[in-house]
């Protein structure tokens, strides 16, 4: 991963759309919700390849509610 000021910085593949987009990801942090900037998904992401710079992208699970 590209680190800049302590953020990584890579790129990910949206499961529903196929869009690909970048993302920063603060590495004190497992994943981080973002949403797809195409079709607007839900989805969590975790770094997976620092060499390649890329995230894994799933869709993100719904919010217990009650």
């Amino acid at each position: 991963m590209m680190m800049r000021d302590d953020r990584m910085i890579g790129s990910y593949r949206c499961p529903v759309c196929g869009h690909r987009d970048g993302a920063e990801l603060d590495p004190r942090e497992m994943a981080r919700r973002v949403d797809c900037s195409y079709c607007g998904t839900s989805l969590d992401l975790r770094a997976t390849d620092e060499a390649a710079h890329r995230f894994a992208a799933r869709l993100a699970e719904a919010p217990a509610n009650g």
